[in-house]
């Protein structure tokens, strides 16, 4: 007669492939985990980019020139700086109330750096020449304080996109720009002068430098070369 008794042992190998498989995905996860670490810690860690085109930014190469905003005063012509900050809103000629010409391009607003800036650069010119300017242009106002103010025909002022930049005036949209600002970053002047309730200016001859520092209003920085600052200072 048969065997009519069940059989209730069970297939123990599918629990062990389960079990197998289970223990190769957990050393999977760790040998992973393990590289990931080893690659933080040992990975080159980028490096910070520094901020550049700053205006405490200066590079004295020498008494008579000096470099900012990748301009280099006394060699860097109008060109070379128009090629870097872009469209000219045009070209002014001055006379001031005791006959000295100064001849300005603008460039408008410019962003250097994290700072949006309008920039004026000063150009370099016999005043002979600039005297003969003053037949070649199409507007003339007089200014508040008595100055003469031109503006040169577009063929003079394209004439003049080899002149060398003798001097930058940066103009900083920045309001936080102010004294206490100013004097972490360049440290305290050698000399200030009060202009008025709000307004100072700030002297660092060293640097060929003059800031005109306004509580109410907007800073202003001056730039030029050492050799020539001491005549602006002695003008003070």
């Amino acid at each position: 007669m048969a065997d009519s008794r069940i059989d209730y042992r069970y297939d123990a190998r599918p629990l062990n492939i389960f079990r197998s498989m289970k223990l190769a995905l957990i050393i999977v996860v760790c040998v992973t985990l393990l590289g990931l670490i080893l690659m933080f810690f040992t990975a080159d860690k980028p490096v910070t980019q520094q901020a550049v085109d700053l205006p405490w930014q200066i590079t004295l190469h020498d008494p008579a020139h000096s470099e900012v905003f990748g301009v280099e005063l006394n060699k860097t012509t109008l060109e070379q700086a128009r090629q870097r900050f872009g469209k000219l809103e045009g070209i002014g000629l001055y006379q001031d109330p005791q006959g000295h010409y100064s001849l300005e391009a603008y460039f408008g607003k410019v962003t250097l750096g994290p700072f949006a800036a309008r920039i004026i650069a000063n150009l370099a010119a016999p005043q002979e020449a600039l005297e003969e300017l003053t037949g070649h242009t199409v507007k003339r106002v007089k200014t508040d304080d008595g100055s003469l103010r031109w503006t040169l025909t577009e063929a003079k002022q394209a004439e003049q996109a080899l002149r060398q930049i003798q001097a930058l005036t940066y103009i900083p949209a920045y309001s936080g720009m102010d004294g206490e600002f100013i004097e972490q970053r360049f440290g305290p002047p050698n000399q200030r002068e009060k202009i008025d309730a709000t307004t100072e200016l700030w002297f660092y001859p060293e640097l060929g430098l003059r800031i005109m520092v306004d509580s109410e209003g907007k800073e202003m920085f001056e730039y030029t070369v050492p050799a020539q600052f001491e005549m602006i200072l002695g003008d003070h």
